[in-house]
C-alpha cells in the first residue's frame, strides 16, 4: 500500500469497479467538506449592516459582544424575540473543519482559531515551559473556547453555587442554576430516565454523549485502582455524589464536537432578525454619560464603524475580552486608567479576583507493557480517518483519554467536595507523536520532552494530572496600551498562596498510595523522576525536588474566570449584581465566565452556557 500511495495508476481504470472506488472518494470528500461547511452557521451580514447611510443605521435592540460559549446563547434566546434585532460580533471567523474532530482539538492551540496569550512570567509555575512562561489558549472563531476545548461536560458541585448565593447574590443557588443545566442538555438515552429527569431536556440544544472511543485498558487501570482505595466510582460523572472517579460525557453529536455555536447558532442561521459581524473586533463601549448606547467596532479591512443598541449592550468576550473592553471604556480601576491615559467613567475593580485551575504536568508514571508492539504503518492513521469520516469512530472521535475523570479530597479523603480534579492520559511505547501533541498542548520545554521521550522508547507511560479546583491565589488583567489591538497583561499568580502549593503536593502523596495498590503494583508501575534542568541540583524525590518539579510543570488548564466579579453592591471586589449588571452603568451587562465570584470545581464551559441561559432569561425579563 505505502508503495502504490507513491506511483501514479498505469493505466486509466474502467467499469463498475471503478465507479464503486470513485463514489467512495466522492463521498469520502464530501463528508470533509461538511466538517467546515460555513452554512451551518448563521451567514455575515457585515455588508448589509454597513449599506445603510451613517444617518439612517440599523437600528439594533441588543448588541452582543463575542460569539463564544455565552455570546452564542444569547444571540439565540433573544431573536427568540422576533421583534428584536440582535447584533453579534465575533472577532473571529467560521470554525475550521478541524474543530468538529474531537481528536484535534489538542493541535488546535496557537492557530488562528486561538487568542494563544502570554501571561506575565511567574515566580513559582511554568518554569519548564518554553520561554519560562506559559501561554493560555482561548477560542477565536464561532463558539469560543467550546470549539477549540476539550469537550467534557462537567458542571460542578452544589457547594460551589451554594457558595455564590452566600455571598449575597440571589437566585444563583445549586437549586436555582440547576434547571439551567437541564434546559441546556439533551443527553439523548444515557443513563436511568430517574437521572434523565433530573438533569436533562428531551429539547435540550446542547448534546451531551460519551465519547465514541475511549482508552479501555487506561479506564480498567485506573478504576480498579481506586476501588482499590476504596474511592467511589461515579456512573454517571453527575450525579448528587462529588468524590469519586468516572467516565466524563463530552459536548458532542453523532461522535463530533458540539460547540456554543452549533448548539445555538445553528438553529437561528435562518432567523431574519439575527445580525452577525464576523471578524470584527469590538473597541470600545459607547456611553452617553453613564448609559450604554452601542459599540465601535473595527473591521477586518481596518475600516472603523460605530453600531447602536436602544436596549442593552451585552458583554460576552470571556474572561479577559469582556475586563479589557471595560477598561477600555473607561470602567476599571481609576488609577490604572489614568496610567493608560484612558478618562475614568465608573471606578471598579475591572481585572482584579482572576482564577484558573492550575494543573501539574509533572507526574508520570511508568511500566513495561510485555504486549507493547511497534508503531503502526501510516495507513494505520489513513484507517482511523476514514473510520471517524464514514462512521463517526476511532481514535478521532476521543480526546486523547481525557474523558477518565477523578475528582478527589487530598486534604480529608472523608470530606463531601474535591479539591483536586484528577485528568489522565496513556501513552504506549513508540507513541511519541501523541507524547509530542500533549507535551506542546502546554507547551512544555524541549529538553523535558527529550526525557520523555527517551522514556518511552522502553516502556509506556501514564500521565496523571492533579488540577486545583480551589485556588485561594489571585490574579489580575491590566491594560498595556489604549490600543485595543494589544493584549492585556496576565499576572496569573499561581501559588502565591502556599495553601495551594500544599493541596497539590498532597496530590501527589495521593498518587504515591495508588501506586501500592494491588493493581499499579501488579502491573508493575513505577514513579518516574522527571530530568527538569532547573531541578538537577535536587535529589530524586525529596520534597526539594517535588517542589521544583510542582513550580517548573505547572501551568494552566484552559479555565481563567473572575474577572467581572458578580456580586452585591455591599462587595467592593464586585463589578456586576445577581441580574449580570454593570454597576453604575445603565443598560451595559457582562454574561460569560468573568462574573463568577469564585471558580467551579471542574470544567467551565457547561457553567459558561448556563450563565448565559439564565441572564437571557433576566433579559427578557426586564424587556418582555
Amino acid at each position: 500500500m505505502d508503495s502504490c500511495m507513491k506511483q501514479q495508476c498505469v493505466a486509466a481504470a474502467s467499469g463498475d469497479t471503478t465507479s464503486a472506488f470513485l463514489y467512495m472518494i466522492n463521498f469520502v470528500l464530501a463528508t470533509y467538506c461538511d466538517l467546515s461547511n460555513v452554512r451551518n452557521y448563521p451567514p455575515d451580514r457585515t455588508e448589509e449592516i454597513l449599506r445603510p447611510t451613517e444617518k439612517y443605521p440599523i437600528d439594533f435592540d441588543f448588541i452582543v459582544v463575542g460569539a463564544g460559549s455565552a455570546g452564542s446563547v444569547l444571540a439565540n434566546r433573544l431573536s427568540e424575540e422576533t421583534k428584536w434585532k440582535v447584533l453579534l460580533i465575533e472577532a473571529g471567523d467560521y470554525p475550521s473543519a478541524n474543530t468538529e474532530v474531537p481528536g484535534m482539538f489538542i493541535q488546535l492551540m496557537g492557530t488562528p482559531e486561538d487568542y494563544y496569550y502570554d501571561i506575565q512570567p511567574e515566580r513559582n509555575a511554568c518554569l519548564g515551559m518554553n520561554r519560562k512562561s506559559c501561554k493560555w489558549s482561548k477560542g477565536k472563531t464561532l463558539g469560543g473556547s467550546s470549539s477549540i476545548n476539550a469537550m467534557l461536560f462537567v458542571i460542578g458541585n452544589e457547594d460551589d453555587y451554594n457558595g455564590w448565593s452566600r455571598m449575597g447574590n440571589d437566585g444563583w443557588s445549586y437549586d436555582q442554576v440547576l434547571p439551567y443545566f437541564k434546559k441546556m442538555q439533551n443527553c439523548g438515552s444515557a443513563n436511568t430516565p430517574e437521572w434523565r429527569a433530573k438533569y436533562c431536556s428531551p429539547d435540550g440544544p446542547l448534546h451531551v454523549r460519551y465519547f465514541n472511543y475511549t482508552d479501555r485498558a487506561m479506564q480498567e487501570m485506573i478504576m480498579n485502582a481506586t476501588r482499590d482505595m476504596n474511592i467511589p466510582t461515579l456512573e454517571p460523572l453527575i450525579t448528587d455524589k462529588f468524590i469519586g472517579y468516572g467516565l466524563a460525557e463530552g459536548t458532542l453529536d453523532e461522535g463530533r464536537r458540539m460547540s456554543a455555536a452549533k448548539a445555538y447558532l445553528t438553529p437561528a442561521k435562518g432567523r431574519s432578525n439575527l445580525y452577525l459581524m464576523r471578524n470584527a473586533r469590538a473597541d470600545a463601549i459607547l456611553l452617553n454619560g453613564t448609559e450604554a448606547y452601542g459599540v465601535r467596532v473595527t473591521l477586518k479591512n481596518g475600516k472603523t464603524v460605530v453600531l447602536n443598541a436602544s436596549k442593552e449592550v451585552i458583554l460576552s468576550a470571556g474572561s479577559i475580552g469582556s475586563p479589557q473592553l471595560l477598561m477600555l471604556s473607561g470602567i476599571g480601576p481609576r488609577q490604572h486608567l489614568a496610567q493608560m491615559g484612558i478618562s475614568s467613567v465608573v471606578d471598579l475593580p475591572v481585572g482584579k479576583n482572576l482564577q484558573d485551575h492550575v494543573s501539574w504536568q509533572g507526574i508520570y508514571l511508568a511500566y513495561r507493557n510485555e504486549s507493547a508492539i511497534p508503531p503502526p504503518p501510516f495507513t494505520y492513521f489513513l484507517d482511523e480517518a476514514y473510520q471517524f469520516l464514514i462512521h463517526e469512530r476511532g481514535i478521532f472521535s476521543s480526546n486523547v483519554g481525557f474523558d477518565i475523570v477523578g475528582f478527589v479530597n487530598v486534604n480529608n479523603m472523608t470530606a463531601k467536595y474535591p479539591v483536586t480534579q484528577f485528568l489522565h492520559v496513556h501513552y504506549l511505547r513508540w507513541e511519541i507523536n501523541k507524547l509530542r501533541l500533549v507535551m506542546n498542548l502546554f507547551d512544555i520545554s524541549n529538553d523535558i520532552v527529550r526525557d520523555l521521550i527517551k522514556l518511552l522508547d522502553e516502556v509506556d507511560i501514564l500521565q496523571l494530572m492533579p488540577i486545583l479546583l480551589r485556588p485561594k491565589s489571585l490574579g489580575e488583567l491590566r491594560l498595556r496600551s489604549k490600543d485595543p489591538a494589544v493584549p492585556v497583561a496576565i499576572y496569573a499568580n499561581y501559588y502565591s498562596q502556599q495553601e495551594d502549593m500544599d493541596t497539590m503536593l498532597r496530590s501527589l502523596s495521593y498518587i504515591k498510595q495508588l501506586l501500592q495498590t494491588e493493581t499499579f503494583v501488579r502491573k508493575g508501575l513505577w514513579l518516574h523522576h522527571l530530568d527538569i534542568p532547573g531541578c538537577r541540583h535536587t535529589e530524586p524525590d525529596s520534597d526539594e525536588y517535588w517542589r521544583c518539579n510542582l513550580r517548573h510543570m505547572s501551568t494552566m488548564f484552559f479555565h481563567p474566570v473572575g474577572t467581572t466579579k458578580m456580586g452585591p453592591r455591599s462587595d467592593p471586589t464586585a463589578v456586576v449584581d445577581a441580574r449580570l449588571k454593570v454597576y453604575g452603568v445603565q443598560r451595559l451587562r457582562v454574561i460569560d465566565a468573568s462574573i463568577m465570584p469564585t471558580i467551579i470545581s471542574g470544567n467551565t464551559n457547561a457553567p459558561t452556557i448556563m450563565i448565559a441561559e439564565k441572564g437571557a432569561d433576566y433579559i427578557k425579563e426586564e424587556h418582555v
